[in-house]
């Protein structure tokens, strides 16, 4: 990476001749891009192009999967200092992940209460205690606007919860983790309009305090929400 691209203090992520491959199957070629502070970045495409693959390589969670390679670099300007993603250790990447958040297409709720998929994380990943937690928990319920409909019923069963409180529960739970850089996944993609309107009025309302990179399908949704949109076909970036 270049001494200019680091001197810029709005540019916090650079992606440098990234190629993803799984098995024999090349699904991303010589990707370059920049991620500016503070904007939400918005990959677009047709379907299989690679954009859920691109945002998996941005906190290395396409390691998860079997014949994964990918050559190029991406540095993140994080809190700790900027790191290249792709050479971080194995033993680094659960920090990388609570920096690197992601929220995926459909709520991935743990086992157990609405309170509960808050606690354990802060618990067992943060390791905070009982009262900071909890008191974490209600300022993020708080932040995404589901502590007034689960106030009162924070020990029931999360999947009682509608699909959009599911996700906006999934989100606090990423936020509580203080990540740096929000990933999002079609987040508003299993959705109907009315949960899709406040899951955007929220990611809007958090353009100002994270990066944001997020995959869509919808033109509309895109021109409403991007700041910055990224084309991808035929294995690269080809508009923005």
């Amino acid at each position: 990476m270049s001494d200019k691209v680091r001197d810029f203090e709005d540019v916090v992520g650079y992606l440098e001749d990234v190629s993803i491959r799984f098995s024999d199957k090349t699904i991303l070629r010589d990707v370059n891009l920049q991620l500016l502070k503070g904007q939400l970045h918005m990959l677009t495409g047709p379907s299989g192009c690679g954009k859920t693959t691109l945002l998996r390589a941005l906190n290395r969670l396409n390691d998860c999967f079997d014949r994964h390679e990918m050559s190029g670099s991406i540095s993140l300007k994080l809190s700790e200092g900027e790191v290249d993603v792709h050479l971080l250790a194995h033993k680094h990447l659960p920090l990388l992940r609570r920096k690197v958040g992601m929220v995926f297409q459909i709520p991935n709720l743990l086992p157990g209460s609405i309170i509960d998929n808050l606690l354990l994380p802060l618990k067992v990943v943060a390791g905070l205690d009982l009262a900071h937690a909890t008191a974490r928990c209600e300022n993020v319920l708080v932040r995404v606007k589901l502590w007034n409909e689960v106030k009162d019923r924070l020990n029931n069963d999360a999947s009682s919860l509608s699909g959009g409180q599911q996700q906006r529960l999934c989100l606090a739970r990423t936020l509580a983790l203080e990540p740096e850089i929000l990933l999002l996944d079609e987040p508003t993609a299993s959705l109907d309009p009315e949960n899709t309107k406040v899951i955007e009025e929220l990611l809007e309302s958090l353009k100002q305090q994270y990066t944001m990179v997020m995959v869509s399908h919808s033109p509309a949704q895109t021109v409403r929400l991007a700041d910055k949109v990224f084309r991808l076909d035929g294995q690269q970036v080809i508009g923005a």
